[in-house]
């Protein structure tokens, strides 16, 4: 280390003595050339950030015509129109009606598009609906009086319903725009027989917007007539906030001054739909590219001087450059990067120390390699064992379910009740859809839906004996759970419960949300399970087995599989707990709260 030490201190003398003229000279001119290239790429920016917020502007009206083009969509199916234009005369015509027109609205307005919320299409007579969200229009109840209804019978052109913020999901506003159009009689044209109104967010404009590349520093807003922001790329400057909430607008583009920072701004109004595109650079973030150029031809220059200085010193450099090349290969290696190489140029000492490092590096790459592929192969083998036990527990729940259910089947056609058999095979027709549509994860709603479907299946059977309820968060729909979680549970209050009960069974589905964790509840008024088998029950579910594969006592396989999978998926992070006396039994399953968006 003596000697790279000592040429470091050499040319620190040699740019003291010979460099302070000529560094001054230099400095100069990297000054008046960084202010110049400032001067440039301001001008650059705003003439190119212009031009892409027009694009933007280009697409944002063609993603608007695209919606109006939608609202034409039911003009190409007769069979709506038949339905709108003649209104139904009883509760079967009605319901008929109901199921044709929600059921276009969805396959074919709401679905193919992921940002469509609601889809109404309404008449004096009737209102048909289609929504992705908890919540409805707010003029839901009085859509007759509204004033887009009335404004969409009196023409024939698209209106546009300029952006605002409501309620669509929970308390927290989001951003909502519409597009209303009459519909009218291909058999009378002056005939109006409906008004379709589509009701979206901004998701689809922000997929347009999150598609512009700004430069450095760039922000991108859209602001409506209210100067709301309904889209930014990027948190938003305090100072522009608090402007914007004075009333304060964006008119124009130029340059503005917030809390002393400088923007450069570019503005871009598409009236047709109320908004304004706005484009913010920060100068100073602009700029930094450049001031950093600035200090590396600061450095560069400084670098040039003391290469022009240290020419006498050539001939000492040829004959140490080898060595000063593996001190600083060295480096690299401490950093971890093995793949640097020594040049071995000569047969000396300093070349078989270059072809030494070489060996070493290449040698400590050989091992890490070895260990990093071992390390694979282990994890690999881990991984693929847990997803074998995994389907393995996934199968055994599936004929058990059918088994009950097509017992009851067999039981309502036995007892020539034959009108409730029917319903029980269309319930249960519907229900198997639900169920062999899932992958192993789903979301909770959609094990209510398999849930709703089951019991319903199941009150066929049972009549009044049994009464049930599903009470559970709307904030939890979207969490990911392995399929037929909870379906079991409930199979399980039937058979221990109603089954065994001579009066009126009550089961109750319940959600509990804390911070980080939600449960849910499912629980029964039945006699209750016997000390020593809830004692037995709970020692399996609460203690793994050695093998989580082996197979489940046939009596409790819904609970003890529901345990496994639960650990094989969450660990120590999910629990099932069970609590029974006499007077009924609670089962809770207790899950990591993920605070997925809800989404339907």
């Amino acid at each position: 280390m003596t000697p790279y030490k000592s040429k470091k201190s050499f040319k620190t003398r040699l740019v003291i003595a010979i460099s302070i003229v000529n560094l001054a000279v230099i400095l100069a001119i990297t000054y008046l050339t960084y202010r110049w290239n400032a001067q440039q790429l301001q001008e650059q920016t705003i003439a190119q950030t212009q031009q892409t917020i027009e694009q933007a502007g280009t697409n944002v009206s063609t993603y608007m015509d695209e919606l109006y083009r939608l609202t034409l969509t039911p003009y190409y199916n007769d069979e709506v129109l038949s339905q709108l234009e003649y209104s139904p005369t009883n509760s079967r015509d009605k319901l008929n009606s109901k199921r044709v027109v929600e059921g276009f609205l969805s396959s074919v307005m709401t679905l193919p598009r992921s940002e469509i919320l609601r889809v109404y299409i309404a008449n004096d007579d009737s209102l048909y609906s289609y929504t992705r969200t908890p919540n409805d229009m707010p003029d839901l109840a009085t859509y007759a009086e509204s004033s887009w209804y009335n404004e969409a019978k009196e023409t024939t052109k698209p209106l546009f319903i300029e952006p605002h913020m409501e309620r669509v999901y929970g308390e927290k506003p989001t951003t909502v725009f519409s597009v209303v159009r009459q519909l009218r009689s291909k058999n009378d044209n002056s005939k109006t027989i409906g008004v379709v109104k589509v009701d979206a967010d901004y998701s689809g404009i922000s997929k347009i917007c999150n598609k512009i590349n700004l430069n450095a520093g760039g922000l991108l807003l859209i602001v409506n007539s209210q100067n709301q922001v309904l889209y930014r790329s990027a948190p938003i400057p305090s100072g522009l906030e608090d402007a914007m909430a004075d009333g304060n607008k964006i008119g124009q583009s130029g340059t503005i001054t917030l809390n002393g920072q400088k923007y450069l701004v570019n503005v871009l109004s598409l009236s047709n739909y109320s908004i304004n595109i706005v484009a913010l650079h920060s100068y100073r973030t602009l700029m930094a590219p450049l001031r950093s150029n600035l200090m590396k031809s600061i450095a560069l220059a400084i670098f040039c001087i003391m290469l022009a200085d240290i020419g006498f010193y050539i001939i000492i450099q040829k004959f140490t450059q080898q060595l000063f090349e593996i001190v600083a290969l060295m480096h690299h290696v401490e950093d971890g990067d093995l793949t640097v190489k020594a040049h071995v140029t000569t047969n000396d000492e300093i070349g078989y120390l270059a072809e030494s490092f070489n060996q070493m590096t290449e040698a400590l790459q050989n091992v890490i390699d070895r260990n990093a592929q071992l390390a694979k192969e282990i994890y690999q083998a881990q991984y693929l064992a847990k997803e074998a036990q995994y389907n393995s527990l996934c199968s055994q729940i599936r004929p058990h379910f059918l088994y009950n259910t097509l017992n009851t089947i067999s039981l309502l056609i036995k007892c020539e009740e034959y009108d409730t058999a029917i319903r029980a095979i269309e319930s249960f027709s519907a229900f198997l859809g639900g169920v062999m549509n899932v992958s192993k994860d789903i979301s909770l709603q959609k094990e209510l839906d398999i849930c709703q479907a089951y019991l319903k299946l199941v009150q066929l059977r049972y009549q009044d004996r049994l009464q049930y309820d599903i009470s559970v968060s709307a904030e939890l729909y979207s969490e990911q759970i392995p399929s037929l979680t909870i379906q079991p549970l409930i199979e399980n209050a039937i058979k221990y419960a109603c089954e065994q009960n001579r009066g009126q069974t009550v089961i109750h589905i319940v959600s509990c949300v804390s911070q980080d964790r939600y449960s849910i509840q499912v629980s029964d008024n039945g006699p209750g399970i016997k000390p020593e088998t809830l004692e037995s029950l709970q020692q399996r579910i609460s203690t793994p087995s050695h093998d989580e594969t082996e197979p489940a006592h046939v009596g409790n396989i819904g609970l003890v599989n529901i345990a496994k999978r639960l650990r094989l998926k969450y660990g120590n992070s999910a629990s099932l707990d069970i609590l029974s006396s006499d007077s009924g039994t609670t089962v809770s399953i207790s899950l990591p709260f993920t605070k997925n968006e809800v989404t339907q």
